[in-house]
């Protein structure tokens, strides 16, 4: 028997040749990529949501949401889908009928009175997001999703902006969100589970010249998130930020000049069009409805396509 006999049949004995080991070695990459552990990215104790039954922060046993503003924009919508899908809600300034609405769905609602975008209780002020994280502890015992829109739209060119404008752009579309963060992370990072989503502006990207105060804070505003989002990630916590422009929503034809202004705008959107609230809420609910644990720091910008268009939109002036 030669030398190499010999050994292929203590080889054999032991079970083991190349032919083994490389198949071996393929069914273990197999069996890592099928149970979702990557190399050096997870653990054992990773945890993908159950796409039945998930958990929730509350005492409750049903999973709750805040929403800062239920008035404009996307607020009103997703509450709606919030309740739809079995949540109880701690929201402000909710429009007319809003709460009796949720409320025929099942949602316990409970509505933060005395807080406004402008005044003494604005976002701008620390303790504002405070309140919605007190109130969501007090009455259903922690919670699950957190929805806030900071927005002050003080608007100037480079030669016409004031420090009046500069301070209050800064306060609320930035500073404000900071305040946001730093009031809904620590429970949510504590319990293991959350998702945030913060409304900033597609200004932020492609800003409009005549608000260059907004546009610069909305971008910093978009920074802040993607910040936060690697304190929270090791906590189970999702951050992202949603920059919207040119919704539809009830007071749209006034903020933007009239109705011939609003078809000018349009008509230089790509998809020919203003966006419709409900649109950006059924988007926004793949972020907050408990099931996406992964996708985090992100910016999604929801204005039509208008962020790729090469030329600028014109002034609303």
């Amino acid at each position: 028997m030669t030398s190499e006999m010999k050994e292929q049949k203590e080889q054999d004995a032991k079970g083991i040749n190349r032919r083994d080991l490389l198949k071996a070695g393929a069914v273990g990459v197999a069996g890592i990529a099928a149970t979702g552990l990557g190399m050096g990215t997870a653990s054992a104790k990773t945890v993908i949501p159950d796409q039945e039954k998930l958990w929730t922060n509350s005492k409750t046993g049903r999973r709750v949401a805040i929403i800062n503003d239920a008035m404009l924009q996307i607020g009103p919508p997703l509450a709606r889908n919030f309740a739809k899908m079995g949540y109880d809600l701690v929201i402000a300034q909710p429009q007319k009928g809003l709460v009796k609405e949720l409320e025929g769905y099942g949602a316990k609602v409970v509505v933060i009175e005395g807080v406004e975008q402008e005044g003494p209780n604005d976002e701008s002020n620390p303790e504002h997001a405070k309140k919605f994280v007190d109130a969501a502890i007090k009455n259903f015992g922690g919670f699950d999703s957190a929805y806030f829109r900071t927005a002050i739209h003080a608007g100037a060119d480079i030669l016409n902006s004031t420090k009046e404008i500069l301070d209050k752009s800064y306060e609320s579309n930035f500073v404000a969100v900071i305040y946001a963060l730093q009031a809904v992370l620590p429970p949510l990072m504590k319990a293991g589970q959350g998702q945030v989503l913060i409304l900033t502006s597609a200004s932020a990207t492609k800003p409009l010249y005549d608000f260059l105060g907004y546009s610069a804070m909305r971008a910093a505003a978009n920074h802040a998130v993607q910040c936060a989002s690697m304190t929270a990630a090791p906590k189970g916590v999702c951050v992202n930020a949603f920059g919207t422009n040119f919704l539809n929503y009830p007071d749209a034809v006034h903020a933007f000049g009239g109705k011939e202004a609003m078809e000018h705008v349009a008509s230089q959107i790509p998809v020919g069009r203003f966006g419709e609230p409900e649109e950006m809420a059924h988007l926004a609910m793949a972020l907050l409805d408990g099931k996406n644990m992964y996708t985090t720091g992100q910016t999604f910008m929801i204005a039509g396509g208008y962020n790729h268009k090469y030329d600028s939109l014109d002034s609303l002036d």
